[in-house]
Parts: structure tokens; C-alpha cells; sequence
């Protein structure tokens, strides 16, 4: 069920907000885990025992760790609950990709090759196993205990808002949230303003620049000329973040209806002025994840046994430091998807990354903030090409094609007729909206609602409320019209 289909925004949306504020409070987490799985059910009903399953191993997984009688018994359940998590990602996301490749060194030593049934990829299994993993660690360190009401902790593994693609809320995080919340108009409100926000990211100008990248990226190779080889990077590159933050956006709105306060995802990663701050304003849950559950232990618990120890002529605390980015982005690349291409993405991360860590990290610091930003923003949409791309030789032609390494003919008339009004207004207000800029003009505004006195005191405060109400509904009304009358397009990260 998407969260721009008028059956989710209109009908499924409201039944579930309307019940649960009707529903007493001890029955609220049960009716909410239940719409949950209803929510999942829509995409396929043989998806929810995947997620039972997932609920079920780590709320036994995480009791067997808490009630372990010794350090040796309590790694052992950890470590095969750790395992089985990775098991059901394995064989749901990672069988067919793996196959592949055994068949490959099947096929040169002369062996009989392996074959799977196809085995269909449930939605939002990298998100949710990621969690469970995220709560089963968080047992293991002692910063939770074991929770012993399985709804509860179903509701942090499936939770709809953020079951099919984040945020990767850390348990410790939500924990509290799950047997004490309220909801309070001022917070049911932002909810609101955010799905609108999100609605409107994903309906108004995420599928306009989709249809011009899906369009260019779908192209046979030799089709794509060098002009048309950038306007569908660019298409992409913005795309894809107004995909991700809408959708962002909406589940956190979604969660704030519900009185959840969910974690925040993004924080205009465009304006980086290095690939380490891209990161930490890209897909902020999941880049916290990975550095404190895979970074962090493989750098720092390593290199501490090493301290100042040289191989050859370097430090093998620096080593293992360059080391563990690259598993890092190894493992993000794979995270993403099940093909060379993903994993040779995180790879180029985990190498610039590795540049940034040496004199060419101080070097940009102290240049021009200008120049930090182009080059952050090059080589982003350089990777975004990796990513986007059906597969790596199909990447790797299209780089080509960007820096004139052959190509079709130019003709101007094929990019024009990609670049019309709607795609050129799109994207303006797509690039002024990777900035700070909206967000610097409302604090102002804010700021003189504020400071006004006397009579226009009440003015502008009942002025500026009004003014926004009017501006949500009219987004409401103006994206379920668009939704109406377009073809609806799953969110990109649906399929991770």
C-alpha cells in the first residue's frame, strides 16, 4: 500500500487514526501492530509471516540474552540470533545475486551450476532486520532489557509508517515511546504539515524529474548522447533525494498522529561541503548504524590492540581505520541492493571517504566553501549514476557518455523535449529546496509573528496560522488531484 494512493491517505489512513483514538489505551499498541500487519498484508500476504517470523526470532532471542546465566551462553544466543536475522536477508535478497556468481565459477572448472526458485524480495526486509539487529545489540551492551510483551516489540519491528523504508529508529529510542506516549494537538498538527510536506515532495516534484531519469536511464546505451547523459544524472540526483525525504517526511508525520516522535532522516545533504558531511546528512538513521555497529567496533576495538605499530611505513591503527570504511561501505553498498553496481557505489564512498582522511581532507576544510560543495556535489551525481544504472557495464557506458567518450549524435530536439515548463519549474524549486532557503524564510516569518506587538500582535499570529492551514490543504488538494489524474510510482527505496 503506497502512502500516495488515495486508499492509504483517505481510507486506510483514517480508519486506523480514528479507531485508535476511540480504542482504550492498554488496546492501542495491539490494534496499531494489527493495522500494521494489514498495511504489510497489501503487497502480499505471504510478506507477513516473514515479519512474524523476524518479531518472533529476536523477541526469543532477546529474552534467551537477558536471561543467560553465564558471558559464554549469553554470546551464543546473541551471536545465533545475529545469524538468523542475517539468514532471512540472505535468502530473501541475496540467494539469486549469489547464485549468479557460484555459476559463473561453476561454469569455468566445467561444473553442473546451481538453480533457486525465484524467490520474491519482501518489502522493507533490509529496514527491518536492520532494527532487529539494532534491538538485539542494544540487549547484548545492556543499554535495554529483553522487552516481554511481543506486541510491544512487534510494534518497533513493524510499525507501518517506518516498516517498508525507515527511519531505522534505534530501539533505546523508541522504547519509552511504546508504553508512554500521548497525542497532543500541537504535535498531531506538525504531523500533519509533514505529511503534506512529504506528499507533496514525492506527488509535485520527486515524479516529474522520475519521469525524465526512468526515461533516460531505461534508453538503450547507444541511444544516450552526452547532454541527455546529464539532464537524466541531474533528474536523478534530485529525484531520488525528494523520493526518499517525502517519504521520510510522511512516515514521520504518520508516527506523530499516532504520538510517536520518530527520528529525522536527512538535513539538506546537498549543501555538504565534503562526502564525510554527506553522510551525515544522507540517510541519517541508517549512516548512524553502520558507524556504531559495524565502523566503530571493527576501527577502534582493532586498532586499540595495535596502538602505534607500523607495517612497513605505515600505522596499523591508520590501516585498519581505512579498512574499516571500506567493510563499512561494502557492507552499505550491499545493504542497498543485491548487484555489483551497489556494491561498487559504497566502494567509491568508502575511497573518497578514505581521500578525505588524508592532507586532501585539511586542504578542503580550509578552501573556499564554494568549492567544497562542487566537489561534493560532482562526485554524488557521479554515484548516483552507479546506482541508478540496470548494471555496471551499463554504468560504466553512461559515465562514459558524460565526459564525451562516445555517445549518440547530439540532438537538441530529443533534450528539449524532456526540458519542458513543467520539468524547467520543477526543478528550480527542487534546487532552491535542497538549500536552506525555505526553511531560513519561514524562521522569519516566525520570528515577526513573534516580536509583533500591541494589536498586530494577535493579527499576525491568527494571520500567519491561517495563511499555512490554508497552504496545507491547498498541497493536500492539489497532490491528491495530481495523484488522481497520474500514474502512481512506488517509493525508490520500496525494493531494498
Amino acid at each position: 500500500m503506497l502512502f500516495t494512493s488515495l486508499i492509504f491517505l483517505y481510507l486506510f489512513l483514517p480508519v486506523t487514526l480514528i479507531s485508535i483514538l476511540l480504542t482504550n489505551i492498554k488496546f492501542r499498541n495491539p490494534f496499531l501492530l494489527l493495522a500494521s500487519l494489514i498495511f504489510y498484508a497489501w503487497a502480499g500476504v505471504s510478506f507477513v509471516t516473514v515479519i512474524i517470523g523476524s518479531i518472533l526470532i529476536n523477541y526469543f532471542a532477546g529474552i534467551l540474552i537477558g536471561n543467560a546465566g553465564s558471558p559464554r551462553s549469553r554470546k551464543f544466543w546473541y551471536v545465533l540470533g545475529i545469524i538468523l536475522n542475517i539468514l532471512g536477508l540472505v535468502i530473501f535478497k541475496y540467494s539469486g545475486f549469489l547464485t549468479d556468481n557460484l555459476n559463473i565459477l561453476t561454469s569455468i572448472f566445467q561444473l553442473r551450476p546451481v538453480h533457486i526458485n525465484t524467490i520474491v524480495l519482501p518489502l522493507g526486509i533490509s529496514f527491518f532486520t536492520f532494527r532487529g539487529i539494532c534491538y538485539l545489540i542494544t540487549i547484548k551492551r545492556n543499554e535495554s532489557r529483553p522487552n516481554k510483551n511481543i506486541i510491544n516489540l512487534g510494534l518497533y519491528l513493524g510499525f507501518f509508517p517506518t516498516l517498508i523504508a525507515g527511519p531505522i529508529d534505534r530501539y533505546r529510542h523508541i522504547e519509552p515511546q511504546l508504553t508512554s506516549r500521548k497525542i497532543d494537538v500541537r504535535l498531531f498538527a506538525s504531523g500533519v504539515n509533514r505529511i503534506a510536506l512529504g506528499l507533496a515532495k514525492k506527488v509535485i516534484i520527486s515524479t516529474p524529474l522520475g519521469y525524465v531519469a526512468d526515461h533516460i536511464f531505461s534508453s538503450n546505451i547507444s541511444t544516450i548522447n552526452l547532454p541527455l547523459a546529464w539532464l537524466g544524472a541531474f533528474s536523478f540526483m534530485l529525484q531520488i533525494y525528494y523520493d526518499f525525504s517525502g517519504y521520510t517526511d510522511m512516515a514521520i508525520g504518520i508516527g506523530r498522529l499516532f504520538g510517536f516522535q520518530l527520528s529525522e532522516n536527512f538535513n539538506f545533504p546537498y549543501i555538504s561541503r565534503s562526502i564525510n558531511e554527506f553522510w551525515r546528512r544522507w540517510h541519517i538513521t541508517l549512516s548512524n548504524w553502520l558507524r556504531d555497529y559495524i565502523f566503530l567496533p571493527v576501527a577502534y576495538s582493532t586498532s586499540r590492540n595495535f596502538k602505534k605499530e607500523r607495517y612497513f611505513r605505515f600505522r596499523v591503527d591508520n590501516l585498519i581505520y581505512g579498512i574499516a570504511i571500506m567493510i563499512t561501505f561494502f557492507i552499505c553498498g550491499f545493504w542497498h541492493g543485491a548487484a555489483w553496481n551497489y556494491i561498487v557505489w559504497g566502494a567509491c564512498y568508502g575511497l573518497l571517504l578514505l581521500m578525505e582522511k588524508t592532507w586532501f581532507g585539511k586542504k578542503l576544510r580550509r578552501g573556499p566553501f564554494i568549492l567544497g560543495r562542487i566537489y561534493t556535489l560532482f562526485f554524488v551525481l557521479l554515484a548516483w549514476v552507479i546506482f541508478r544504472s540496470p548494471d555496471l557495464k551499463y554504468a560504466m557506458g553512461f559515465l562514459k557518455i558524460m565526459f564525451g567518450m562516445g555517445g549518440a549524435k547530439i540532438e537538441w530536439i530529443r533534450f528539449s523535449g524532456y526540458v519542458d515548463r513543467e520539468f524547467m519549474l520543477t526543478s528550480v524549486i527542487a534546487i532552491i529546496g535542497c538549500t536552506t532557503l525555505f526553511s531560513w524564510i519561514l524562521q522569519k516569518l516566525k520570528s515577526l509573528v513573534i516580536n509583533a506587538k500591541g494589536i498586530m500582535s494577535a493579527f499576525a499570529f491568527h494571520g500567519y496560522y491561517f495563511i499555512s492551514v490554508v497552504f496545507i490543504f491547498l498541497i493536500l488538494a492539489y497532490s491528491t488531484m495530481t495523484i488522481i489524474t497520474g500514474t502512481l510510482q512506488p517509493f525508490i527505496y520500496f525494493k531494498f
